[in-house]
Formats: structure tokens, C-alpha cells, sequence
């Protein structure tokens, strides 16, 4: 078997070889420099962060030392779900606690600090290996474009070691609520939701959405640390629940009308298609094939030659230059198009330019150009996300201050929240409306037969892993949600926190569903 090093040097090799091939094949002498102009495009957005605001200053030096997260807890689910008690639990606080990690901890809050003026705090590092020093190189901490720098065959190094810092930080929470410090356990997973938020302004697709997607699981930590404290000691203060709202509101930090649409997938087609066709003509069959398999087995090197084999002959039904440059163009501009629209505006209905292109006619696009409208709902799914959030932390300040759940949702405001957020998949928000998300407590709010004992309402829940149960709520609780993707409510019968249209599905905001999913495994004796 391959050491490490040598199995490194051997796919490296590999991809020199194929570079040259490229490059030797590819009409003109100036084709790197061009391929350069193209990555030199993008890098650029980012040269007007001051220094003192790049965020991955601070925090890449200590994601360096970070320790390898204990097998045990690897995937962030089970991470989320870890309570103390459990089996893995005094390995997981051992890890959390040693003198790098808790170093990353600091790291990361010096790194999302809210700024009162200005440029906020930025993720910043440029693209490739010309773009950082040599330790991150060594250290993996950085984008490698491949060689010959490729945008599309980009590896982004350093999310591996943000999972792992997400994973540190949910444990740290659950272990700081352990010793009855849960404010600033809220207070560390705004601290990830900060990040998540940076991180969604990045340039490429893969970035945007693992910054979004941290978003939506923190907040939804949040939620769930709310909940064990409302089912518990309920120590959070009715000042620290205000604060808490408060910077969550649509106006601070998080800015999501404001999260960029990322251009480097797009910019990186039309480097592709500079590289694989001839202007005004048709595919280049010389460097079609290699520059192809850089593209589809960059992270797999090893099947690079077998790619490269198999793309042979592929680009006879091509589109010619004319089309598929025009092609990149109209795929660019829907996406450009829609991404300030409103939620519910007509052009949102249709469907995305990218989901009609034929995937044959351009390979080179198919192979370039992600889906970005998966952004475009998750997005959404983040703004769903911090209204529910906001509006479950005003309904546990409310109960804790009067030990009674409000008549009706809008009674939080204006002593917990100035006004009532609006349900961002509500399709009355179209008519200037501000329709709340939904609210009631069981057996208080519902219809029952009098004559009988009254029953707690069931919901029905498919949960992040696709994992299917139920769960009853009495009136010592309440239930908020989202009429949800289907725009229309469903008494939250039937849940799935999804970013997919799912007909007949509300999306759960109260409880957590992270925090009854837990409770069901407990129950059923899977979670030890």
C-alpha cells in the first residue's frame, strides 16, 4: 500500500503531467496567463478587506493546532444530539477542553466581534496556492485550484477543519448548559451562526451553501438549548433573552438581503470554455478531453487518466463556441436576475435556465456550473430560521415573567420583540400583509371531544436524516411554525424542516426539532 506521502507525490505527478498536456496542446502561448486572468478576477473581490477585519487572520492559526474530533463525535449530528451522561460524552468534553481547542473557542470569538461602523468582520483568504503562505499549503488551510489553476476544479481545504470547529462548538455549548451557564451557551452558537453567515459570502457555490447550512443548524441549536433550559432550569434571564433577539434582528450583523451571490463558478465556466474551445468554432479535441477529466476528478487524481480516457470523443455533439459561450451567459443572468428578487416574485415561479440546459450539448457547463438555486432556498430556509428563533426565545421570556404561554403569538410584542415578525413563506406577505408564523397550544387551542379526556396534539416528523417519528405535545408546551415551502398551514400535523417543496408539510420552529428528535431516540433507547 501507498504511504501517504507517496500516494501525494504520485497524484500530484499525475496532475503535473496532465497540466502540461494541456497547456502543450492548448492553441497559444499565452494561455496560463490567461487562465490566471480569470482567477485573478475573483481574488480581486476580495482585496478591499481591511486587515484588521479579515476573520480567517484570526482563526485559521488556531484551526492549525485544532485536535483530530474523537471518532465518536465526528458528524456534527451526533455532536448535536450528545447530552451529558452519555457514553461518549466525558471524550468528548476531554477533547473540547484541552488547551488547542479551547483556543479555537477564543479564536472564533474574536473572529465574528460585532463592528459598529464599517466593514464587518470578512472571511478573506484568496483562492490557490499563490494566494497564501507556505504553512497553510502544508497545512491544508487554504483552496488548491489544481495545477493548472483551475476554478472549477477547486477543493476548498478548509471546510474539513471548520466542520470540526462546529463540532467543537456544539459540544462546548452543550457543556457550558451543563454547568448552568446556558446564556453563554446561546451566546457560542451565534458565534458559529456568525461564521456561517461570513463564510455564505464567499465566492464559490460549495462555500456559500456550507455557510448557510451552519446557519440553519445553529439557530436551530439555539432553539434547542432554549428548549432544555425551558424544560429544565429555566435559568436564562429575561435580559439576556432580549439581547438575544436582539442580535438576531433582520437589521444587525447577519444582513441575509445582503449575502453575495457567488460569481466564482460562473467565472470559472468561462475560464473552462477558454481553455476547451476555439473562438468562433467549435471544441478544441486536444485539450477537450484532459482538461475535462481535471475538471470531474479533482477530488478523485488517481481516475484522473481514466476520465481523460472516457471524455475521449465526447465533444463531437458539443455546442459550438457561439452557443455555449452564450449558454454560460444566460445561465449567469437568471441566477443574477433573480437573486434580489423577492420570494414570491412571478420570475421565481419558472424554472432556473440551469435545470433546462441539456447536459450533453454542454458537458463543459454541466461539469462547471453547479446548481446554484439550491441557495436561493436555503437562503429563505435561513430567514424562516431567525424569525422562528426570535419568536420561540419572545414566547420563553414571556412564559418565564408571567409562568403562562401568551393568548396569542402577537402578545410578545412589543415587551419581547418591537413587532411581530412576519412568516417569510407566507404568500399573503405579497398583498403588503404581515401575517405572523403560526401558534397555539395543545388541548388549550384545539378542538376535542369534550366528553372524553383531552389528547396531546401529535405531530407527524421527518427529520433531518429522513428519519421518521412522531412526537405528542400537551399544554405544558406550545407549538409555533411555518405555513413552510408549501405556503399554506397544515396545523403541524404532518413536519419537515426542508428547503424542498413538500405538499401538506408545515416547518416545526417550536419545539426544536433537534430537541424532540433527541427525546425520541432517548425513549427508544438508542441514544446512550
Amino acid at each position: 500500500m501507498l504511504s501517504i506521502s507517496a500516494m501525494n507525490r504520485f497524484t500530484r505527478s499525475a496532475r503535473t503531467l496532465a497540466a502540461a498536456l494541456v497547456f502543450a496542446l492548448a492553441a497559444g502561448v499565452s494561455q496560463p496567463a490567461a487562465a490566471q486572468d480569470y482567477i485573478s478576477k475573483i481574488n480581486g473581490m476580495y482585496a478591499d478587506i481591511p486587515a484588521d477585519r479579515r476573520s480567517d487572520s484570526i482563526l485559521i492559526p488556531a484551526l492549525k493546532d485544532l485536535e483530530p474530533v474523537p471518532a465518536s463525535i465526528r458528524e456534527l449530528e451526533k455532536a448535536r444530539l450528545l447530552v451529558p451522561g452519555m457514553q461518549a460524552w466525558n471524550e468528548a468534553v476531554a477533547w473540547a477542553t484541552k488547551p488547542t481547542q479551547k483556543a479555537a473557542i477564543v479564536a472564533l470569538t474574536k473572529a465574528t466581534e460585532l463592528v459598529k461602523s464599517g466593514t464587518p468582520m470578512a472571511w478573506g483568504q484568496a483562492y490557490g496556492v499563490a494566494a497564501v503562505t507556505p504553512d497553510l499549503v502544508k497545512a491544508g488551510l487554504y483552496t488548491e485550484l489544481g495545477d493548472p489553476p483551475l476554478l472549477s476544479a477547486a477543493q476548498f481545504l478548509y471546510l474539513p477543519k471548520l466542520d470540526a470547529l462546529a463540532v467543537l462548538v456544539n459540544i462546548e455549548a452543550t457543556r457550558l448548559q451543563s454547568e448552568s451557564k446556558t446564556n453563554d451557551a446561546l451566546e457560542l452558537m451565534e458565534r458559529l451562526l456568525a461564521l456561517g453567515r461570513q463564510i455564505s459570502d464567499r465566492q464559490f457555490f460549495k462555500e456559500s451553501r456550507w455557510g448557510l447550512r451552519t446557519m440553519i443548524s445553529s439557530l436551530e441549536r439555539m432553539r434547542d438549548i432554549a428548549y432544555l433550559d425551558f424544560r429544565g432550569k429555566q435559568e436564562l434571564t429575561a435580559e439576556q433573552i432580549r439581547v438575544a433577539i436582539r442580535r438576531l434582528e433582520g437589521t444587525a450583523d447577519l444582513r441575509i438581503d445582503r449575502i453575495l451571490m457567488p460569481q466564482a463558478d460562473l467565472v470559472g465556466a468561462d475560464q473552462a470554455v477558454a481553455l476547451v474551445m476555439v473562438p468562433r468554432a467549435g471544441v478544441n479535441e486536444r485539450t477537450f478531453p484532459t482538461t475535462m477529466a481535471l475538471l470531474t476528478s479533482a477530488e478523485r487524481p488517481l481516475r484522473l487518466f481514466s476520465e481523460a480516457a472516457s471524455w475521449k470523443g465526447a465533444g463531437a455533439g458539443h455546442a459550438d463556441w457561439a452557443a455555449t459561450t452564450e449558454e454560460v451567459k444566460k445561465l449567469g443572468d437568471d441566477y443574477k436576475k433573480r437573486w434580489p428578487l423577492e420570494w414570491f416574485h412571478t420570475l421565481n415561479s419558472l424554472p432556473f435556465e440551469r435545470s433546462k440546459m441539456d447536459p450533453n450539448q454542454f458537458a463543459v457547463l454541466a461539469a462547471t456550473v453547479p446548481d446554484i438555486s439550491e441557495l436561493f432556498n436555503l437562503r429563505q430556509a435561513v430567514r424562516v430560521e431567525i424569525v422562528g428563533t426570535r419568536q420561540s426565545l419572545g414566547i420563553v421570556g414571556f412564559f418565564y415573567a408571567r409562568k403562562q404561554f401568551p393568548p396569542k403569538l402577537s402578545s410578545i410584542a412589543p415587551e419581547w420583540l418591537p413587532r411581530l415578525d412576519t412568516d417569510p413563506y407566507n404568500p399573503n406577505i405579497q398583498n403588503n400583509a404581515r401575517p405572523p408564523l403560526e401558534y397555539f397550544v395543545p388541548i388549550r387551542d384545539t378542538h376535542f371531544d369534550k366528553s372524553k379526556d383531552p389528547v396531546p396534539h401529535e405531530i407527524k416528523i421527518v427529520s433531518g436524516d429522513g428519519v421518521n417519528f412522531a412526537a405528542k405535545v400537551r399544554d405544558d408546551n406550545c407549538i409555533i411554525y411555518s405555513v413552510g415551502s408549501d405556503n399554506k398551514p397544515n396545523f403541524a400535523d404532518r413536519v419537515q424542516n426542508t428547503v424542498e417543496k413538500v405538499p401538506d408539510v408545515d416547518y416545526l420552529l417550536w419545539p426544536s426539532v433537534l430537541s424532540l428528535y433527541r427525546q425520541h431516540l432517548k425513549e427508544l433507547g438508542d441514544l446512550k
